[in-house]
């Protein structure tokens, strides 16, 4: 993953900390909903997956957008073509395994979070607990991929006045989502809104490996 001409180390450096502010602030008020056992197979599956790819993408970065576009893809039409919920209940079936690669694929791309939310969407999770549950694991992924960068040194590249400001926009946004957009979602029209999300997402990922 490159942005802008920058590493994928570097890329990292300027999203994480945004991306944990945002993710804190959301699971304050919402940690109680989260899926434990979700939560769990993540923590002792697929943190480890994660530290050990994004080690290795320091010295190879492979090109997943093919794959996680069509799998995120696939998640999004599960709704509309039975045969596709079908096989999709049958690989949930092997959860830890998808985890992992879960794991690995957002240590060496960052696109993980695409097949978390799939999976969120692919359990049939209520509003509340996919929301929360995708929050936990973005949370979690944001601190061993933090960890794991301190870790394998190479110094800091981003300006710290900037991430603050960055971090700073990213709570106004949160605020923002919080109190004006994500109240007006009951049920149905949050897992239509995560359906698109879903497919415009795959759509982007195609797109952009060719």
């Amino acid at each position: 993953m490159l942005l802008l001409g920058m590493s994928f180390s570097t890329t990292l450096q300027l999203l994480l900390p945004i991306s944990l502010t945002i993710s804190l602030l959301q699971l304050r008020g919402s940690y109680r909903y989260v899926n434990r056992s979700i939560l769990r197979e993540i923590i002792i599956f697929g943190l480890p997956a994660i530290g050990l790819a994004l080690w290795l993408s320091t010295r190879w970065v492979p090109s997943l957008e093919i794959l996680v576009g069509l799998l995120v893809l696939t998640f999004s039409v599960q709704d509309r073509l039975g045969f596709v919920r079908a096989a999709l209940h049958r690989l949930l079936k092997f959860q830890r395994v998808y985890i992992i690669i879960m794991g690995l694929v957002h240590g060496v791309s960052n696109l993980g979070g695409s097949m978390l939310t799939a999976l969120a969407f692919g359990k049939g999770l209520n509003r509340h607990v996919s929301r929360a549950t995708i929050v936990a694991g973005y949370t979690l992924f944001a601190i061993i991929q933090l960890a794991t960068l301190s870790l394998a040194g190479g110094g800091w590249q981003i300006d710290k006045l900037t991430e603050a400001g960055l971090m700073a926009t990213g709570a106004i946004t949160f605020w923002l989502t919080e109190n004006y957009l994500f109240p007006k979602f009951d049920s149905k029209k949050y897992r239509t809104g995560l359906e698109l999300l879903l497919l415009t997402t795959a759509i982007l990922l195609l797109s952009s490996a060719f």
